[in-house]
C-alpha cells in the first residue's frame, strides 16, 4: 500500500477547504454547515473540481483532469488536517486503489507512529 497516500489526501483537502472558503467565507466555523447551500466549482491549481454539500460535510470531485479523484470531508470542512479511514477508503478507491475501511484504519495507525 503506497503510504503516500495519506499525505496526498491532506494536501488536497488543505487546498479545497481553503478554496471553498474564499468562496463560501460562511463555511468557517459552521460545524454543521446549518443554512450553507454549497455546489461550486472550484479551480484549485489549475483543476477544475465540484464541490458538493452532503449532511455536514462536503465532497469534492475532480472533474478535470482525469481520473475523477474524490476527497469527501464528509465533517469538519474547515479543519483539513482532519482525517478518518472514511477520507482515506473514498480517496484511494477515486485513485483506482481498492482499500478497505480497516485496510484505511490501519495505513493511518502506521503513518501517525512514524
Amino acid at each position: 500500500m503506497n503510504d503516500g497516500l495519506i499525505e496526498e489526501l491532506v494536501q488536497w483537502q488543505r487546498r479545497l477547504s481553503e478554496a471553498l472558503l474564499q468562496r463560501c467565507p460562511e463555511v468557517q466555523g459552521n460545524k454543521w454547515l446549518l443554512g450553507v447551500q454549497i455546489a461550486e466549482d472550484l479551480d484549485v491549481q489549475g483543476e477544475r473540481w465540484e464541490a458538493q454539500k452532503h449532511g455536514a460535510g462536503v465532497v469534492f470531485t475532480r472533474r478535470a483532469p482525469a481520473p475523477h479523484l474524490v476527497v469527501d470531508m464528509h465533517v469538519v470542512v474547515s479543519d483539513p488536517e482532519v482525517i478518518d479511514p472514511w477520507r482515506v477508503q473514498k480517496f484511494a478507491e477515486s485513485k483506482g486503489q481498492p482499500l478497505s475501511y480497516d485496510e484505511a484504519e490501519s495505513l493511518l495507525r502506521r503513518s501517525s507512529v512514524g
